[in-house]
């Protein structure tokens, strides 16, 4: 068990690299110096805007049209597969030894074939005469469940990450995530990395069960997530928590 976690550390440690103090004063001061670019695009005749609002049109009821497919498939089976219909809670703390913190409350519902996460990413620092902090809020305002058995969930989504710390400056945010938590085991894991403009992130945890109680089910979590701001700060931390699910 020792070697894995050395491993883990050291690869942690080598992502970071130099970079393990004022992490917060450097991302706030990337943000407010951080620009922003705008193009115009010239408008088109007529019968081209037409066209294009046709071919648009054919394409969304194509698709709109295997979504509702793919969705009514998913619920037939959610007495197969549980938390196909579901709420879920969890409170996660990463620990970084240099003197900083990690805190992601998180909430996301799961409906079939779509589901909707929230989480407030806060980044807290311990200096010498002071403790600063900043804020995202993280909105994965829709995520498509691609496979959804009852051991293993794959997940991609979008949605938009603001920073309450720079005028509420928001950028797109894309998710991929996948799940494993095998129903003969009590012992699962999930891996996730998130992709917005000014921020990367990986991460990836452990999850035991503790119990089930009617449709409470709790678990506990540990492991580790690497952050990286506007391509220049590093922030990592081991991680640990409480997840809660109701289904």
């Amino acid at each position: 068990m020792k070697r894995p976690s050395i491993l883990i550390f050291t690869f942690l440690m080598f992502l970071a690299g130099n970079s393990l103090f004022a992490q917060v004063n450097g991302i706030k001061s990337a943000s407010s110096n951080y620009g922003s670019t705008s193009s115009v695009r010239s408008g088109g005749s007529d019968a081209g805007y037409s066209g294009g609002y046709f071919v648009f049109d054919i394409f969304f009821n194509v698709v709109f049209g295997e979504i509702i497919r793919a969705q009514q498939n998913q619920l037939q089976r959610r007495h197969e597969v549980p938390g196909m219909i579901s709420f879920e809670a969890m409170v996660q703390t990463g620990v970084q030894p240099s003197g900083y913190y990690l805190i992601h409350p998180r909430a996301r519902v799961n409906w079939g074939l779509f589901s909707s996460d929230f989480r407030f990413n806060y980044l807290i620092e311990e200096g010498i005469d002071e403790v600063t902090h900043i804020r995202t809020n993280d909105w994965q305002i829709l995520q498509l469940n691609l496979v959804r058995t009852r051991d293993v969930t794959f997940r991609i989504g979008g949605g938009i990450m603001t920073e309450s710390y720079s005028g509420d400056k928001s950028f797109p945010e894309w998710t991929a995530a996948l799940q494993f938590q095998p129903h003969t085991s009590k012992l699962g894991g999930v891996a996730e990395y998130r992709d917005a403009e000014v921020r990367t992130e990986v991460s990836a945890f452990a999850q035991y069960n503790l119990f089930n109680r009617a449709a409470t089910h709790g678990f506990v979590t540990g492991g580790a997530v690497f952050q990286r701001y506007y391509n220049s700060i590093s922030v990592w931390g081991m991680q640990g928590g409480l997840l809660f699910k109701f289904y």
